[in-house]
């Protein structure tokens, strides 16, 4: 009996520290600094392409009126549900686009990425049916931001700390952040999760089972970016094509936790989902999922490729 108590105890210790380990060991905020600068420009370049349709969309006499809009889900909140004027809709677009810019540059960081967390889910519940499955991609990381210090690199806030400080000065090496971690693998985990709904959702589909689904995409001319239909006499290609995407997304989420198969796998990643942009012509998509799976990559590899270029000065 004293055996199964301890070999219990020790089961309770060492899965304790695995969590602690795993969640709260202090890192260096680089990656997430890193993700923040390309999450904002994504976010940037996905607002300001409502400037091109704000009026006929949203004005008095859209094709988006906000009072058939709301009630599709109350829960969701949008500023731009009180807003019906032309003048008001172009000054608080204007006014979200420079709360954008000041999340991507980094400046003012902890209130500039709420802020732009706010603007970027009004942009979205105002008008869901012209979104895609790029802006769930960009919300989940942009709310796990909001918890991080994602201004300590690549930022103005950075440049306004050290302003003033001698060029000749030693430099003080970067705290390292528990709240670093703690962000980054809760994006790690909600992308892993997010990968692998995408992988069973395909299960469901007899497309995917036969082999068809890739085919399906290329012979849609309205929205591939490259015309494949050449493939149409190599169908063990599509159909290799096809079993891979279902095959890579069902594997991501548990070889991705493997330190030794996560450079192959993140390899793969970025040739499956571009590979995907090149037949469903969403490229936004395919850039976000790469710039969240950042989060895998190691902050020693990320400051080390900076500093060979300069971006950052070492610590």
């Amino acid at each position: 009996m004293s055996a199964i108590t301890h070999y219990f105890s020790r089961l309770g210790e060492r899965f304790g520290e695995g969590w602690n380990r795993f969640w709260f060991t202090p890192s260096d905020p680089v990656v997430l600094s890193l993700i923040r600068l390309l999450t904002g420009i994504v976010a940037v370049y996905l607002h300001g392409t409502l400037a091109l349709d704000l009026i006929p969309l949203f004005g008095p006499n859209g094709l988006l009126p906000a009072a058939d809009i709301a009630p599709l889900d109350a829960r969701s909140f949008s500023y731009l549900n009180y807003l019906t004027s032309p003048t008001e809709l172009w000054a608080v677009h204007g006014i979200g686009l420079a709360i954008l810019l000041a999340f991507a540059a980094g400046f003012w960081t902890r209130i500039a990425t709420v802020l732009a967390l706010v603007v970027f889910l009004s942009d979205v519940h105002r008008a869901p049916m012209i979104t895609s499955g790029t802006e769930p991609v960009v919300a989940l990381v942009m709310f796990y931001l909001c918890f991080a210090p994602a201004g300590r690199r690549f930022s103005i806030d950075r440049l306004l700390a050290r302003r003033g400080k001698s060029a000749t000065a030693a430099v003080a090496p970067e705290p390292l952040s528990t709240t670093a971690t703690i962000a980054t693998r809760l994006i790690q985990v909600h992308l892993a999760l997010l990968i692998a709904m995408m992988g069973f959702s395909k299960l469901t589909g007899e497309a995917w089972w036969t082999g068809l689904a890739m085919w399906w995409l290329i012979a849609r001319p309205d929205s591939r970016l490259v015309d494949l239909t050449g493939l149409y006499s190599m169908p063990q290609v599509v159909e290799f094509w096809t079993h891979a995407v279902v095959l890579f997304e069902l594997a991501f989420p548990v070889l991705v936790w493997v330190p030794l198969a996560r450079p192959l796998l993140l390899a793969f990643a970025v040739i499956i989902w571009w590979s995907l942009a090149l037949v469903t012509g969403d490229c936004t998509l395919a850039l976000m999922l790469c710039i969240a799976s950042l989060a895998y990559v190691s902050p020693a590899l990320v400051r080390g490729c900076c500093e060979r270029h300069a971006l950052v000065s070492p610590a």
